[in-house]
């Protein structure tokens, strides 16, 4: 696979995509705060931190934890949950990855504007793997599968040994859960002689850009129950998916974020869309969702955010994470596209970043509706300067289905006659 779905975020700029999210977890411990503390129980509990989020009402991804912060005590056990639509993610701890956040964290207002973070900060970074390649390839096998390290770096080029995974004693150097499926939970069993303090964790595709903590506090201090700090989580959810309602008429009705008199001629379909209140959530849906055109007719779809366009797939080709026959998990080259295809990152000096976006078709294809047909993910920026598209059109008549081999549940419909 290449780049598309790793440089998501980076087409705008390292730090603006890790500066949002610092924003939220900041919000996230403060909302904390609020709710009502609980003294500790003579049994271990079990506190749930949700990995992205879920609306009902709108196919929505969501760059981060909730809670991003959770106290604890030595034994306890913290169950993350993967509730997202198909957007990849990971939980990783470890000395490896607590320092790099540790990092990321003491930047300056200065340096997170910057447009590469400082050497130093790189440095630190470049010791925790990343999940997806810089290019064509596979996934990293390390971070894509299960990783459990007491000392030293993983395996830059092959899985690590399968082995049990421990408790976690907050010395191991990397503990990752890999790749996670959808609803699949990764449970970390805190060793009861874990010392307090604070160990970070991450998302090794978006980096400390999606990270959080676990805040270890000895067994003599209360903490909040597990209901009380997951409600905290899950409202501070509810206000951003508010954040993002306005923007969900937007996408459904078809409207770009871009002045209306250089909309492009119709029609169209938005590729996702997010909303600058929210960044570090996104909508994951094709707008609108249903499009009607005569025989000879093109479609033309713009792209916001990390996704494809698909046609004709089946349960082989549907989705860009794959299990292999040994368990092992790896990109599915055939969901991922081509390696050619046009659905790069768009140049990143071109047009204005402090202005509106420019829309720009970079693929046409003529389609007689027969076979599978993928244009590989594109991993447009959702701001300026360039939003990319892709123009299909139709020869024959029928009703056209598709998806984004990324997010599920991202459908659209396009009929032709």
């Amino acid at each position: 696979m290449r780049r598309a779905v790793v440089e998501r975020r980076r087409s705008v700029g390292y730090t603006r995509w890790l500066w949002k999210v610092g924003v939220v977890a900041a919000a996230a411990i403060a909302v904390v705060s609020f709710a009502g503390f609980g003294g500790r129980a003579h049994a271990a509990q079990v506190f749930t931190v949700n990995v992205d989020g879920r609306n009902p009402k709108a196919n929505e991804a969501f760059i981060a934890y909730y809670p991003s912060t959770v106290r604890v005590h030595p034994g306890d056990t913290v169950r993350f949950h993967m509730v997202g639509n198909g957007e990849p993610h990971t939980v990783t701890l470890g000395t490896l990855p607590n320092a790099a956040i540790a990092g990321f964290e003491k930047l300056t207002p200065k340096q997170l504007q910057a447009q590469q973070p400082p050497k130093w900060l790189q440095k630190l970074d470049a010791k925790v793997p990343q999940l997806l390649p810089q290019g064509p390839g596979d996934a990293v096998q390390a971070s894509a599968n299960p990783c459990f390290i007491a000392t030293g770096q993983p395996p830059a080029k092959t899985a690590c040994a399968k082995e049990a995974q421990p408790a976690f004693d907050g010395t191991q150097s990397f503990y990752n859960s890999g790749w996670l499926a959808s609803n699949q939970k990764f449970i970390v069993h805190l060793s009861s002689s874990i010392a307090p303090g604070t160990y970070r964790f991450m998302c090794l595709l978006h980096r400390e850009g999606m990270s959080g903590k676990i805040v270890v506090v000895p067994s003599s201090k209360a903490v909040q129950s597990p209901s009380a700090q997951y409600a905290a989580g899950q409202k501070l959810l509810a206000s951003i998916e508010k954040k993002l309602q306005p923007t969900v008429g937007e996408l459904r009705h078809g409207q770009p974020p871009i002045p209306a008199a250089k909309v492009p001629a119709r029609p169209f379909v938005l590729a996702g869309l997010a909303n600058q209140a929210a960044e570090e959530a996104s909508i994951t849906e094709f707008g609108p969702a249903k499009v009607k055109i005569p025989v000879g007719g093109s479609v033309t779809w713009y792209f916001v955010g990390a996704h494809s366009l698909t046609f004709n797939s089946n349960k082989t080709d549907d989705d860009i994470r794959a299990v292999a026959p040994d368990g092992s998990v790896h990109i599915n080259p055939k969901a991922a596209g081509p390696a050619n295809a046009p659905g790069e990152p768009p140049p990143s000096n071109g047009g204005n970043p402090n202005g509106p976006p420019t829309l720009k078709v970079v693929a046409h294809k003529t389609w007689n509706g027969r076979g599978f047909l993928n244009t590989g993910v594109f991993a447009n920026s959702f701001g300026p300067p360039v939003i990319e598209g892709y123009t299909i059109t139709f020869t024959r008549a029928g009703t056209y289905r598709y998806i984004c081999t990324v997010h599920d549940r991202m459908k659209g419909e396009i009929d032709v006659g």
